[in-house]
């Protein structure tokens, strides 16, 4: 599966404080030990208001499980911005802020933290895909920073029209993080065969912003786009988001999606990646994802490619696809893992060696290829990408990278 070119841009870091975003694609009932003041408008919009973007008011629902009545903005463009109830926060307490949230497009939480003295700053959520005919929860998980007293939160939506509600404000102190992949790796392949350390240019995403510019390259540039996999939808920077310890690739409805390429390059080696791959839900065509590594000559099918893991988001098996080098057409040896959960975490690896490919899933081999042919010519790089294959309308998808690491053949 081509991976196109790459083209690179300067870095962009956005600080905040951890944010999280969670999408369902239902929502709950009103929960216990919820912190927020007036959460579901029952008599009255006090705390509910616009920030930019629109008019507001309340209004009744009839569709909502829990709800009677929400916050509706009429929209004026695009994008919008809306404040619900203020809560009082403790610096360095975790809290979850989520709402119910009901137009076409795109929505993430913001807080905005105040101390004794005034503003300190703001935090932002992940983006999460929303849809006009059912209700999605939208929630991030935020820490709050040093001296913090009070708290604004916050909604915005982006790529709507017509209307937008939004209704059960639900705080709560956050006792852990459901979406986090954890403070352990599972069963590695590193592990268990002795690979050793992680080269440099290994990345744990533990940062936040994009990714890191000096260990990888962003389809698009970090704040453009470029054609899609055999030209289907646009590859955008903003597709690409790392926060919370794990790097996301967002797949739109619309075509956007994601692909960054490691800027290091090796001829054998090592890969292991922890990913997992979820659905806000909504119809349209299965994005793609794929773990490659690509010939550093860019030449294909020459140089070969080995897509040691690849799927379309709702199988219920991993596959591999090893293309061999070839003056043209396309030759290549396909194996495939039944019965594996990939919306779970998982640990993907990938040895390629002088005499075969392995490939490994949580720590275990899954397919060796030993057939000479298939050895690429010169070094190759890792690549995580979020494949359009359609050019039509497509499900929403999110591709989560916990960690990637790259290591020496000794």
């Amino acid at each position: 599966m081509r991976r196109w070119s790459v083209v690179a841009s300067a870095v962009v870091v956005v600080g905040a404080a951890a944010g999280f975003a969670v999408v369902s694609t239902g929502v709950s009932g009103a929960a216990d030990g919820n912190l927020a003041a007036n959460p579901v408008l029952a008599g009255d919009a006090q705390g509910w208001g616009v920030l930019s973007g629109g008019s507001g008011a309340r209004v009744a629902v009839s569709d909502h499980p829990s709800a009677q009545f929400a916050y509706q903005v009429r929209l004026s463009g695009t994008g919008a911005g809306i404040y619900l109830p203020q809560q009082a926060v403790t610096g360095g307490a975790s809290y979850t802020i989520a709402v119910d949230t009901k137009t076409a497009g795109t929505a993430h939480m913001q807080m905005d933290w105040y101390g004794p003295n005034g503003f300190i700053g703001s935090s932002a959520g992940r983006p999460v895909v929303t849809n006009a005919g059912s209700w999605t929860t939208v929630s991030a998980r935020f820490t709050a920073p040093s001296g913090a007293t009070n708290s604004h939160p916050l909604e915005y939506v982006t790529g709507a029209s017509g209307t937008w509600l939004a209704t059960n404000a639900d705080y709560e102190t956050a006792t852990s993080d459901p979406g986090d992949p954890g403070t352990g790796d599972g069963d590695t392949a590193a592990g268990n065969y002795g690979w050793g350390s992680p080269l440099p240019a290994s990345d744990e995403f533990d940062y936040t912003g994009a990714p890191d510019q000096s260990k990888w390259g962003i389809y698009g540039g970090v704040d453009g786009c470029g054609p899609g996999h055999a030209g289907n939808g646009q590859r955008c920077g903003y597709t690409n988001t790392v926060q919370d310890g794990y790097l996301r690739q967002t797949g739109y409805a619309n075509g956007d999606t994601a692909g960054i390429a490691m800027r290091y390059g090796q001829r054998y080696g090592r890969w292991e990646v922890r990913a997992r791959i979820t659905t806000p839900g909504g119809s349209g065509y299965a994005y793609h994802p794929v773990l490659i590594t690509w010939p550093d000559s860019d030449e294909w099918p020459q140089g070969g490619e080995y897509d040691y893991f690849e799927v379309n988001v709702g199988d219920s098996a991993a596959t591999a696809f090893l293309h061999h080098p070839t003056d043209s057409g396309v030759v290549q040896d396909e194996y495939h893992h039944d019965g594996v959960d990939l919306s779970q975490w998982h640990n993907y690896g990938f040895e390629w060696a002088p005499d075969g490919l392995t490939g490994y899933l949580d720590g275990q081999v899954w397919f060796h290829d030993t057939d000479p042919d298939v050895q690429a010519p010169g070094p190759m790089h890792q690549t995580i990408q979020l494949d359009n294959f359609c050019g039509c309308a497509m499900q929403a998808a999110y591709f989560d990278v916990d960690w990637a690491r790259v290591y020496a053949l000794t």
